[in-house]
């Protein structure tokens, strides 16, 4: 090989090397990939402030919400450690002891601050702590078809048919269980304490379902009864009007054949002279009297009617035992005056 050949390749490696090393360079000034910025670091410190605060003062809600936030962005032990304790905080157990037991396997980075080693520590006691509180819930078919694929949902995610029959952690508190098998869909609600183990039994036999208080298709259903009827008004006895209204008849009568008896004598009375009476006073004197004798039967005959009224009261009787009188006037009594006297007129 000639010169000139040997020149030309000792170029190409020169210019080669000259590229890998720009090319390393800009590599080590840029930062790895994943790796949190500046600015991602400043801003999970401030969320790890707030997250203190927020716990200090009595919001876990908020502190959760901080802590996951800056976790996301770092995923170093000591913002694992706060997210899981605040999960812990909120009955989130079991997502609380994935995030510890997960700060625990988190690698060691060289030259990582002296409080990581200690977060990993902490994680795995609050792990082994939270273990024994997460309750269990067994879900048990009953009357399950041969070859049937059923679907069981609780509080709406749906759990693998491997874990159906047999005890599956969850979160202490009420869960929904939503078994659906062809066209059968049963729904029941259970409540986890901390630390037990609950079995729940749910029959999906295609008639389970129906309502037992259902009627039978050959009954008819049943019908509400009709209110009862008010007791009947009483009605009175037909006594009661003939007595009281003869009462007030005749009382009438007494009353105006008194007056007229008292007018004619005291006419009678200015007429005569002494204890003789002129022949013009006679008709006065001889009205005046059967007047009053017409008042006086008149009073009698009105007593009489109250008496007949006031047994007609006591003898009254209710609709229902007697039937009900048809529409009428009722009895009335009528006085009427004539050239020759006082008469009655009535109807009973």
């Amino acid at each position: 090989m000639d010169r000139l050949g040997i020149a030309k390749k000792r170029t190409v490696l020169r210019r080669l090397t000259a590229s890998l090393c720009a090319i390393s360079i800009a590599l080590a000034g840029a930062p790895a990939m994943g790796e949190p910025t500046a600015s991602d670091k400043e801003t999970a410190r401030a969320l790890m402030k707030d997250g203190e605060a927020k716990r200090a003062k009595g919001d876990h809600k908020g502190a959760y919400e901080a802590y996951r936030a800056a976790h996301a962005i770092m995923n170093v032990p000591t913002t694992g450690l706060e997210l899981g304790r605040e999960q812990a905080e909120l009955g989130m157990l079991v997502e609380a002891r994935d995030t510890l037991l997960g700060v625990t396997r988190l690698p060691v980075i060289p030259g990582e601050s002296a409080n990581m080693p200690a977060a990993r520590e902490e994680a795995q006691k609050l792990a082994d702590a939270i273990e024994p509180r997460i309750p269990s819930l067994k879900i048990v078919l009953e009357n399950l078809p041969a070859g049937a694929s059923p679907k069981v949902t609780v509080d709406g995610i749906a759990i693998l048919a491997a874990t159906i029959g047999v005890p599956r952690k969850h979160n202490p508190g009420a869960h929904e269980v939503v078994v659906v098998v062809g066209s059968v869909e049963k729904k029941t609600t259970v409540d986890l304490p901390e630390g037990e183990t609950k079995e729940v039994s749910i029959d999906v036999a295609a008639d389970a379902g129906k309502d037992k208080d259902e009627p039978k298709k050959d009954e008819p259903p049943p019908k509400d009864e009709p209110p009862a009827a008010p007791p009947p008004a009483p009605t009175r006895s037909s006594l009661v009007w003939i007595g009281f209204g003869s009462a007030a008849a005749f009382g009438a009568i007494g009353a105006v054949t008194g007056v007229l008896a008292f007018s004619k004598a005291s006419a009678a009375k200015d007429g005569c002279d002494g204890t003789r009476c002129p022949p013009a006073t006679h008709d006065d004197v001889e009205s005046s009297r059967t007047f009053g004798t017409i008042s006086t039967i008149g009073f009698a005959l009105a007593g009489a009617g109250a008496v007949v009224g006031f047994i007609g009261l006591m003898s009254s009787q209710s609709e229902g035992e007697r039937p009900a009188p048809t529409a009428s006037r009722g009895p009335s009594v009528g006085v009427f005056f004539g050239a020759t006297g006082v008469g009655l007129s009535g109807a009973f």
